[in-house]
C-alpha cells in the first residue's frame, strides 16, 4: 500500500480519509430534467434551471444544480465577461470638426496655432469641487 500512495503521490491520510468519507450521489432523474432543460434552452444558467426545474415539480436547491452542471459541463457560457466584454461604442455621437491643421504645427507667429483634445485636459487637480 505504501508503494501505491508513493505512485500516486498522495499521503495516507488522504487516501483514508476518501476511503472512509461518503461521496454524495444525486438522483438519475434530476440529472436528466437537468439536460433535458439545458438542451431545450441554451442560454440557461443554473438559475433558470433552477426555476423550470421547480416549475416541473422538482424541489431542489440551486447549489445543488450548479453542482451537477459543473460535473457534466453543462454550464451557460453565453454570458461570461470572457465571451461578451464591455463595449459602450454608441456610433457616431455629436459633430466631427474638420481637420484643418493636417498635422502642419509649424508656425511663424505664437498663437496662432492652438489645439487640444478635451479628452485628455486635466482641469485643476482633476476633482469636480473647484
Amino acid at each position: 500500500m505504501k508503494l501505491i500512495l508513493q505512485v500516486a503521490e498522495m499521503s495516507s491520510s488522504s487516501y483514508y480519509d476518501a476511503c472512509k468519507r461518503a461521496y454524495k450521489e444525486y438522483p438519475r432523474d434530476l440529472i436528466n430534467a437537468i439536460t433535458a432543460v439545458r438542451n431545450e434552452n441554451p442560454d440557461y444558467g443554473y438559475r433558470r434551471v433552477t426555476q423550470e426545474l421547480h416549475n416541473q415539480g422538482f424541489n431542489t436547491n440551486h447549489k445543488v444544480v450548479l453542482k451537477i452542471m459543473k460535473m457534466n459541463g453543462i454550464l451557460c457560457t453565453a454570458f461570461n465577461r470572457i465571451t461578451r466584454k464591455y463595449n459602450s461604442y454608441v456610433g457616431t455621437v455629436g459633430r466631427i470638426a474638420p481637420n484643418r491643421v493636417n498635422r502642419r504645427f509649424i508656425t511663424d507667429r505664437p498663437y496662432q496655432k492652438v489645439l487640444t483634445d478635451v479628452t485628455e485636459m486635466r482641469w485643476g487637480s482633476g476633482t469636480v469641487d473647484e
